[in-house]
């Protein structure tokens, strides 16, 4: 393994230079990252959002950490996304408290608390802004020792007020409860506030928008990159490190989540994430991908061909798969339930594999679920798979994916999700149809089945295809944000020349 390392920083380093559009002796602009500065305008951003809060919490207490549901991973740290929603602050080691006033109180409404660090601390981890940053840059009534925290939890238990967590934060739920000590009331006291923040976040605003636009605008550019770049003989993580370049060169801060670079066997599995296989050529190379810009993240697909020209067969489901999207994405318009899009997409595929001859009846549900893996929408925003109730009971998901009786939420203007349909023809995938639908099909049905399609489907085996764009729901339809990222066949090869 180390005999590669020399040869992939060499071919990274000609990659940024000869890939990005630019020649290697121009120096290149530093990224515009004002509009992520806190200031007047962002703090009224946030000042709105904690004012829209205080409706669900009344004259409650509520109670949020920086450090929680954070796993490391490929990102560096990064605040929880409720607390930073409320914030704007990504610091780590620090609490919010919101409350309403006291009658005939001065009590502040909130409030930031931080620790102090340690001379060991600041050699190996660096400082935390000082409670005079903290009171100009970010805006809290005040500024308190982490520690003091617990005071206010205990006075507000004392009032009889009710308190507000994240229940996803356990370990501060279970340190209230010690707090709040044994009485028969105690756990009575606290109450979930993820619930209406999930809903809050559903409906972006313009910052939130503007952050999301420049997010996709930043994984273009590493897409583009990367499409230029690709050909045989390189390895996925080769292509991976270009994305990243390219986003941290264009005012990214880490990637929204772990990317999927699948080429070949590895473009059919989902949630490919190893990212270390040697591409060759006729294979497809499969990239789910974003950058996180200012706490919100892309999240786009585009399934290209290594070589740089689609196969007939290649070409065959990818124009099936773009078809389906252009579809569904026609179908994301306001008042519109959000399965339509699904469904849209799911018939077509259907529809189109059954002329190719992968489907023998289109309404066989078992046949059906076998090339229908996931619902292709979800929100977006400071998470890839963002908050918010689909309007689909979780006893109903199996089934809604191959039928339409379930209708879903409606779509409504400031709603932001991807379109991401898709279709995997794993090798083995005929193999395993006993196994994952013996028990629904009639006596014989899957053997007749093989038989019909096996010729066929080996012509078709290990392509896989997605396409996903971000879209969002305007008053009159929808705008897709990473339009100007090239997805037509025609686009993609000539890019690739």
């Amino acid at each position: 393994m180390k005999r590669l390392i020399i040869p992939f920083l060499v071919t990274v380093s000609m990659v940024a230079c000869n890939y990005s559009g630019q020649q290697p002796d121009v120096a290149y602009e530093t990224p515009d990252t004002d509009d992520i500065t806190m200031d007047n305008h962002l703090q009224k951003v946030f000042s709105l959002r904690r004012e829209a809060i205080l409706d669900t919490i009344g004259d409650g207490l509520l109670m949020l950490r920086s450090d929680y549901g954070f796993d490391g991973g490929r990102h560096e740290y990064r605040a929880a996304g409720n607390f930073w929603y409320l914030t704007g602050y990504g610091h780590p080691g620090a609490i919010m408290s919101l409350s309403e006033p006291v009658s005939g109180s001065s009590s502040v409404t909130y409030t930031l608390y931080s620790r102090q660090r340690s001379i060991g601390d600041i050699i190996y981890s660096g400082n935390l802004p000082e409670p005079a940053e903290l009171m100009m840059r970010w805006s809290p009534d005040t500024v308190l020792d982490y520690s003091e925290a617990d005071m206010l939890i205990a006075e507000a238990a004392r009032e009889g007020r009710y308190i507000y967590l994240d229940f996803r934060d356990h370990d501060f739920r279970d340190h209230v409860l010690e707090i709040l000590g044994s009485g028969k009331a105690a756990g009575e006291l606290l109450k979930n506030i993820n619930p209406a923040l999930s809903e809050m976040r559903v409906n972006k605003d313009e910052y939130e928008v503007r952050m999301l636009q420049k997010a996709v605008d930043i994984t273009g550019e590493g897409l583009k990159a990367a499409m230029a770049a690709c050909s045989p003989g390189m390895y996925e993580f080769e292509i991976e490190a270009l994305l990243e370049y390219e986003w941290r060169r264009n005012g990214s801060s880490m990637p929204g989540f772990e990317s999927i670079v699948g080429s070949g066997e590895n473009a059919v599995t989902l949630h490919y994430s190893a990212n270390n296989r040697k591409m060759e050529e006729d294979e497809l190379l499969l990239m789910d991908v974003g950058a996180e810009y200012g706490y919100y993240t892309a999240d786009i697909t585009r399934t290209v061909p290594v070589s740089g020209k689609f196969t007939r067969e290649q070409r065959d489901i990818y124009d099936l798969v773009l078809r389906a999207q252009k579809a569904a994405i026609g179908e994301m318009k306001p008042g519109v339930p959000l399965t339509a899009a699904h469904n849209m997409a799911t018939g077509i595929i259907i529809n189109g594999l059954r002329d190719l001859g992968l489907v023998t009846d289109p309404d066989c549900q078992w046949q059906r679920k076998f090339y229908t893996v996931y619902h292709i929408c979800h929100f977006l925003g400071l998470d890839v798979h963002d908050t918010g109730n689909q309007g689909i009971p979780r006893s109903m998901m199996d089934n809604y994916l191959i039928t339409d009786t379930a209708v879903g939420r409606l779509l409504v203007p400031g709603m932001v999700l991807t379109v991401e349909p898709g279709i995997y023809l794993r090798a083995n995938g005929l193999d395993q149809l006993d196994l994952l639908y013996g028990s629904e099909a009639g006596e014989g049905e899957i053997a007749d089945f093989i038989e019909k399609v096996r010729p066929v489907y080996e012509k078709y085996s290990n392509i896989g295809v997605r396409i996903e764009d971000d879209v969002m729901i305007t008053g009159t339809g929808n705008t897709v944000l990473s339009a100007s990222i090239p997805k037509e066949p025609v686009e993609i090869e000539r890019l690739m020349r």
